[in-house]
Parts: structure tokens; sequence; C-alpha cells
């Protein structure tokens, strides 16, 4: 305990905890921390209090923002996914602006592989804590909690490359720039006044904050101009659509993507279809049941759906009901 493994050993005894019903935020960590809200930093909490870690990593946070801003006020927050370990706290936001205030989730970082993914440890994810894989696509980046057993030091800088960096990315910086400014940049992998004025320039072109330190949001630009695009290209997290579901009781992301698939079809809703039951869903959902569409799966949501689905309208939303729920779908009659 108080130290990497301990932390790890902690998250993994979540996984399987699920909300009850689903949509509804209500699980052991929400009851824990004493809010019933998206709970994926909570869970972080909860694993780091019951491993004598909640000091390594701030303290008791909720909010994911504050929490990240928390590791870059202590000089522990890394942008991107250079140099990330297993106990690390990651950082996403789906809509890939790598920026901190639009961070809208967080995992515990369990393995790092070769080809530049991770293995998670998440809450609040598909109404469950859950193990995923991921790539750096959504990742904003990640804090390094000052664990009591010792924890890897931080990577040299912050993943911003500025006045003064040196090295292979700012040579690799400077060879874009010439490629899509026309610079003539002399590529030595110094960032000195020339660099720093061709990423003004750069930032000015394409309308980013001018600011001449090339960071995540100027690297997502970077790209999509390299692939021939005038604007980043937003990351879709999509569920491969399967020709039939498994009848086995789990709502889990294959059943979410089918769900959204039918509302898509029947209401023309509009939901991205990423296996993910968020507040969009559920009202999406609701206005399908003539519901109050609040976002939140409370007891009238259960008992329409109940009701919607040949069951009675008393009873949770149990594993029995996302089986009447998945032949459904099957049957394409939801």
């Amino acid at each position: 305990m108080g130290n990497v493994q301990g932390m790890l050993t902690a998250a993994r005894k979540l996984l399987g905890v699920r909300e009850n019903p689903p949509g509804s935020n209500n699980n052991i960590v929400t009851r824990w921390y004493g809010l019933r809200g998206p709970w994926c930093n909570m869970a972080v909490s909860y694993a780091a209090a019951h491993s004598d870690n909640l000091a390594a990593i701030g303290g008791k946070f909720a909010y994911t923002v504050a929490h990240a801003r928390y590791f870059q006020k202590k000089g522990r927050w890394h942008y991107g996914i250079g140099g990330i370990r297993p106990g690390d706290i990651v950082f996403f936001d789906w809509s890939g602006s790598r920026s901190i205030g639009a961070i809208d989730h967080v995992g515990i970082v369990e393995a790092v592989h070769s080809n530049r993914t991770i293995t998670t440890l998440e809450g609040n994810t598909s109404d469950a804590f859950r193990r995923r894989r991921r790539n750096s696509a959504c990742i904003v980046g990640y804090g390094r909690p000052a664990y009591k057993g010792g924890s890897a030091p931080m990577p040299s800088g912050d993943g911003i490359l500025r006045r003064g960096s040196k090295g292979n990315a700012v040579k690799t910086l400077q060879k874009n720039l010439n490629t899509v400014l026309k610079t003539k940049l002399v590529v030595d992998g110094d960032f000195g006044p020339a660099t720093e004025k061709a990423v003004k320039d750069f930032q000015a072109k394409y309308r980013l904050t001018v600011d001449g330190q090339y960071g995540p949001n100027s690297a997502a630009m970077m790209k999509a101009v390299l692939a021939g695009r005038d604007r980043p290209i937003r990351p879709r997290v999509l569920v491969q659509q399967v020709d039939t579901l498994e009848v086995d009781g789990v709502f889990g992301p294959a059943t979410c993507a089918a769900l959204q698939r039918s509302l898509n079809s029947r209401t023309q809703a509009g939901l991205e279809v990423d296996g993910a039951f968020g507040p969009l869903t559920i009202k999406a959902l609701q206005g399908y049941l003539k519901v109050t569409a609040d976002g939140i799966v409370g007891p009238k949501t259960v008992a329409a759906l109940r009701t919607r689905l040949g069951a009675t309208a008393g009873g949770d939303w149990d594993a029995d009901t996302t089986r009447l729920l998945q032949k459904a779908l099957n049957a394409n009659t939801f």
C-alpha cells in the first residue's frame, strides 16, 4: 500500500463495479464519495484512498479539470503520452482539443505498450469500472502521483516545445514548418528565435493562440495540415456493429451502441455511436419512451423501459431487463 502497486491493486478490485440502474451514477464509489454524479475521477480517488495514496494524488477529486490543474501546479503534469508509466493518472478529452480546460474523463494507467497504446483502469465508462485500451488520439496528458514508495522522475519538460528546447522533436517541428510554410529554417534541433517566429506565423495562419509555443493544439493542427486539411480531425471512437447481440444481460458497449443506432434510426437523435451511455443517449432514450428527458435514469425511466419491453413496470434495470432489451434490439422491435 502507499505505492504504485497498491494503487493498481485497489483499482483492479473495482473491476466490474456497475451503476444500478445504468445511467444513475449509483454505486459503491459515488456512495463513498458522497456525490451522485459522473464518477470517473471519484473512482481514482476511491482507489487512492483504499491504498494509502490519497495524498499522492492531491486528495479527493471529482472534477477532472481541477485534478489535472493540481498536477500542473505541482510540476507533475505532462502533455501527451511521452514518458507515461503505470500508476500515472491519464486525462482524456473526447473532442481531441488537447486542452486541460476541455478534459472530461480520467483513468489510471495499468500498462504501457510498445505500439504507443496504454491499458487503463477507468470508472464511469459504459456505466461501469472497466479495463480499456487507449491510444493517444484523445489523451490530453497525464499527472504523476507522488507515491510514498517512490515515483519515476518526470520527463524533462512538460511536452511543449518552446524557446530553448532542443532535440529530435524540434528537428521534426522545423522540418514540418518548412513544409507547410515554405520557411527555410535550419533543421538543427535548436528552438531559437527563427523557429519561434515560424511557430507564431503558423499559429496566426490557422487561428490558434499566438504564443510561439508548440503545444498540443498546435501539434493537432500541424497533423491536420500535413494531411491536407485546414482544421483538426475530431477523433471518433466507434463501436463495430455486430449482426446479433449476445443476450447475456450485460449492458456493455456493444449493447449501448446497438441502442444508439436504434435511437438514431427511430428518432433521428444524431447520436455518436460510441457505446457510452452518457446524458445525450439517456435523453434520446427518454424521448423515445416519452418520459421527462433529464439525462438521469430514475424510476420513471426504468418503469417506462420495462413496460416498453413487455415486463412489469416495477423493478430495477437488472440483467433480465437488459436481456429483454438485447432481444428487442436483435429483433429490430425497439
